[in-house]
């Protein structure tokens, strides 16, 4: 009888200790780190080539550095905090909670713990910002602090785990004093792994970047299927790697030295890209081929130009893939005459600025509708 009063005992004291252990907290007091007013997202030699008076000599100079390294990724922000529960309570995790001075648009991460960095914040944006400890029955949070992105440089360059090459296409300075809308469409490198020269191993956090983040709805796949050209680039995927809550586009482009802007097998593909475009509820949307720098940057490049993008910027967004682990020699200017078809014919279109150009060459090369494209207008630019 005495040890099994015993066993009671000590069985007692053990469960009140593991409840007293868990028990959730009344109050937790937080401390959290001030961040500079302005703070900067590109790397040193990010801002050096954006910077560049002519982006393709900064290129030719720093051939031997570019293209066989993964330096596509913006600087992330460091938070950081301290907190103190009233009964000494650990959380199981925290959680990082943002929101866009501009827009009201709120997002959260979840991290282990302080410090966390924390990367793809719009470009010239105010943002403010607050922790949550998360207990087994309860959230604490604390009170909010803000800072603010003063980047004026164009190029929104975005980190998602796995994946190299990633940027929001918006951010841009139009003609006409309009701006190109960031977080509405996205180009990046393959999701999946093509069947030959894999380049991708999109990871989970990867992935939550793409749908929490970035909140992609739609991704327009421009990679070859083998029904449509003998050649299955895609390995076999009919829907997105995202899941079935992403809308998967395929617009397989034939892409080999030869006259692609006039090759029958792309005008089809052509004409479904940009007509998904013009679909408000499409977006946002992230677009790519392999690894996101010959026809994706073909035909952002020719959309940029629709929109109003100068032909330096232009450039200069082209040529920033070099950035990216690409594994090829480095991209240049001359690229273009050898590869974007597209972009070749659309120089050859009447016109006398790069808009006029890619109108024209859309309408005429494609079958694509002027509604169409001012509808695209439209929902890119601000």
């Amino acid at each position: 009888m005495k040890n099994y009063k015993s066993l009671i005992y000590f069985g007692l004291i053990s469960f009140c200790l593991t409840a007293c252990g868990d028990k959730t907290p009344k109050e937790v007091n937080f401390t959290i780190g001030e961040l500079s007013a302005n703070i900067a997202i590109h790397t040193e030699a990010q801002s050096a080539f954006i910077n560049a008076s002519d982006p393709n000599e900064y290129v030719n100079e720093h051939s031997d550095e570019l293209a066989n390294e993964s330096n596509s990724a913006p600087k992330g922000i460091e938070f950081s905090w301290t907190y103190k529960a009233d009964n000494g309570a650990k959380p199981t995790d925290f959680t990082l909670n943002f929101k866009e001075k501009s827009s009201g648009d709120t997002y959260s991460v979840n991290v282990e713990g302080s410090p966390a960095t924390v990367y793809n914040f719009k470009l010239v944006e105010e943002y403010t910002w607050n922790v949550s400890a998360n207990y087994k029955k309860a959230s604490f949070k604390s009170e909010d602090g803000s800072f603010s992105i003063s980047n004026a440089e164009p190029i929104r360059n975005i980190y998602v785990e796995g994946l190299e090459n990633v940027r929001d296409c918006g951010g841009w300075t139009l003609a006409n004093n309009k701006k190109y809308k960031q977080g509405m469409i996205y180009r990046t490198c393959e999701f999946n792994s093509a069947k030959t020269n894999p380049f991708a191993s999109l990871t989970d956090n990867g992935k939550d970047v793409l749908l929490k983040q970035l909140k992609i709805k739609s991704e327009i796949d421009l990679r070859k299927t083998l029904a449509d050209n003998d050649d299955d680039e895609v390995n076999g995927i009919t829907s997105s790697p995202l899941g079935d809550g992403v809308n998967y586009i395929s617009c397989p482009m034939v892409f080999s030295q030869s006259n692609i802007y006039t090759r029958s097998e792309n005008k089809d593909s052509l004409k479904r890209f940009f007509e998904s475009l013009a679909v408000e509820s499409n977006y946002p949307i992230a677009f790519h081929c392999v690894r996101g720098t010959d026809r994706t940057g073909g035909l952002a490049y020719v959309l940029g130009a629709l929109l109003g993008m100068d032909e330096t910027d232009l450039m200069r967004d082209y040529l920033f893939s070099n950035f990216a682990n690409i594994k090829s020699n480095p991209i240049k200017a001359g690229n273009i005459d050898r590869n974007s078809f597209y972009i070749v014919g659309m120089s050859k279109c009447e016109g006398d600025t790069p808009m006029e150009r890619a109108k024209n060459y859309l309408i005429e090369n494609t079958g694509v509708s002027e509604a169409t494209l001012d509808a695209i207008v439209s929902i890119l630019t601000e």
